[in-house]
């Protein structure tokens, strides 16, 4: 069944969708519209100690996935890359076309409105991250194109994608406080979409913390158990946005209006 007018967001480990898009897909819930996940490798390292008992990470991510109400995990065979991007079974060692093909069969399933991932960055340039920015991209337009993989179904044409990112004001406050915050980031006024997801805060936190092992490993996400940071970095949810192929041009050059919900036309 598809989402009708959903919402799917695509990330590359467990916790990725809760601490990027949760505010968004709870907002979405709240309003009645169906919501889904892909989860691209299932957060176990492909190289070195693993840093929880192997089905640990996917078990969080149904927790999570509960609790913002975005249905059942979905999750590719491949591995964390790690900080290097490699390890057999890795998602940056995986064929790209077969990372597109997987997400181009799930976009004509699901029928979404919009797709959410990650800035041409991976937010903060994690490998997988940026792998899958690229892959999200290709397979939206691939999943639009009749000639391009029938066997997966009927085409099917998105109307916006959203690609989380970090605004240049977020690490001037952060920098402000005292706090490292060396990540590249995206000029405030380059920035579509400001998302207050305040009202949400508490599920999107309900929804990070299922990911205990992370803050049991001392994973950055630790940094957000002090409550004015995280209002700060995870009270709005910032988003670039790139018009799909449903979207279509303005009939006269005008500012247009940001939309309400992220699977709003925009």
């Amino acid at each position: 069944m598809g989402l009708r007018r959903g919402l799917l967001a695509v990330h590359a480990h467990p916790d990725d969708e809760s601490l990027f898009t949760g505010g968004v897909l709870a907002q979405h819930a709240a309003e009645g519209i169906p919501t889904a996940v892909v989860t691209c490798t299932d957060g176990e390292v492909a190289e070195g100690a693993p840093f929880a008992p192997p089905g640990t990470r996917a078990e969080e991510l149904a927790r999570a996935l509960t609790v913002l109400r975005a249905g059942r995990p979905d999750i590719l065979p491949y591995r964390d890359s790690g900080p290097l991007g490699r390890g057999h079974g890795s998602l940056c060692a995986a064929p790209f076309d077969a990372l597109v093909a997987a997400l181009v069969t799930r976009i004509r399933l699901l029928r979404p409105a919009a797709v959410a991932t990650y800035d041409a960055f991976g937010v903060y340039g994690h490998p997988d991250h940026v792998r899958v920015h690229r892959a999200v991209l290709a397979a939206v337009h691939a999943a639009a194109h009749g000639g391009v993989q029938p066997e997966a179904g009927p085409p099917w044409e998105v109307h916006s994608v959203w690609l989380a990112t970090v605004p240049e004001s977020l690490v001037r406050e952060l920098t402000a406080l005292g706090l490292e915050a060396p990540l590249p980031c995206t000029p405030d006024d380059r920035i579509s979409a400001a998302v207050d997801v305040r009202p949400w805060l508490d599920v999107k936190w309900e929804a990070v913390r299922a990911h205990a092992s992370e803050f049991a490993r001392g994973a950055r996400i630790s940094a957000f158990q002090e409550p004015r940071l995280r209002r700060l970095c995870l009270g709005t949810e910032w988003f670039l946005h790139h018009p799909g192929p449903a979207a279509r041009p303005a009939a006269a050059p005008r500012a247009r209006p940001r939309p309400r919900l992220l699977a709003d036309p925009f």
